[in-house]
């Protein structure tokens, strides 16, 4: 049946020091404004984020590798811890998200006991604001500053810097049917990269940006699992550290770079092609930050 199309996304945390504002971009008329009363109770930044149709949940990050889990409610634009049943099963730091709309995944990052890079996915389940690990959905290799998209039917966990300080190109399917993950091979990114970002609609995930700074677009196309250069989509300048969202028709990736930067880029996915919508622009620059 018909469903919700997405009007908002939201832009949280990151900077360096670590900052608990919420940005809200709104699609139809593509502004950004400060959301005051949606601040998390916590800062952090290399933190990762997912949403349902009526909140997002932002987990991990750092200082002091993050386990627990926060909650921002659409309909009021406030945030909340969730209970301790949402926290997620390894504090971590620089893990990404994706997920359906009844669960997110969280999955990757880095802790400092080791093993450092962890393959742990955890899945939160809206409904209840619970969180649980799911073994056999582990990565294929530990990473953290990976990014993930997807549509109703799986996940796709690409890049991100190994336990050998080795940057990636891997990608990994995550299948919601069965919560299993496994190395693909053939949607691997074209290069190697770290503290990337990804968003999509339910048949392309769009991966970008590097340290160093990379202006890059890949496309994955989940019908066979295959990545390509987009170049006609590629980023207005060349960076890393960003965070990105969108809907069925968009995407938008927001900030990064050293020092951070403000700069909204819209992809149209129509077309594969960027570019940057000053209006949309966040309210200060920042990086290290996430997006649902």
């Amino acid at each position: 049946g018909p469903t919700l199309s997405p009007n908002t996304g939201y832009y949280v945390a990151g900077n360096d020091p670590h900052v608990t504002i919420v940005d809200k971009i709104t699609y139809s008329n593509d502004t950004t404004a400060r959301v005051p009363s949606a601040n998390l109770p916590q800062a952090k930044n290399r933190i990762a984020a997912v949403g349902s149709q009526t909140a997002a949940y932002v987990g991990g990050g750092h200082p002091s590798e993050a386990s627990f889990m926060q909650k921002i409610t659409y309909a009021t634009d406030t945030s909340a811890l969730t209970p301790t049943s949402g926290y997620l099963t390894v504090g971590r730091m620089g893990p990404t998200a994706t997920g359906t709309s009844t669960a997110g995944y969280f999955g990757g990052g880095y802790k400092t006991f080791g093993p450092n890079e962890v393959t742990t996915v955890d899945k939160i389940t809206y409904s209840s604001d619970t969180t649980a690990q799911v073994p056999g959905a582990s990565l294929s290799e530990g990473r953290y500053a990976l990014a993930a998209a997807g549509n109703t039917t799986a996940g796709y966990f690409g890049g991100g810097r190994n336990e050998n300080n080795q940057d990636q190109s891997r990608i990994d399917k995550l299948v919601y049917s069965n919560e299993t993950t496994t190395y693909t091979p053939g949607a691997n990114l074209t290069a190697a990269r770290r503290y990337l970002a990804a968003t999509g609609n339910s048949n392309f995930g769009y991966f970008v940006g590097n340290v160093p700074a990379s202006a890059s677009m890949d496309k994955t196309t989940y019908a066979s699992d295959t990545t390509a250069a987009a170049p006609g989509a590629n980023l207005s300048f060349a960076r890393g550290y960003l965070a990105a969202t969108g809907n069925s028709t968009h995407g938008y990736f927001g900030g990064g770079d050293y020092p951070a930067k403000s700069t909204m880029d819209k992809t149209t996915f129509a077309s594969d092609t960027t570019a940057a919508v000053p209006g949309a622009n966040l309210p200060i620059a920042n990086y290290y930050h996430a997006a649902a």
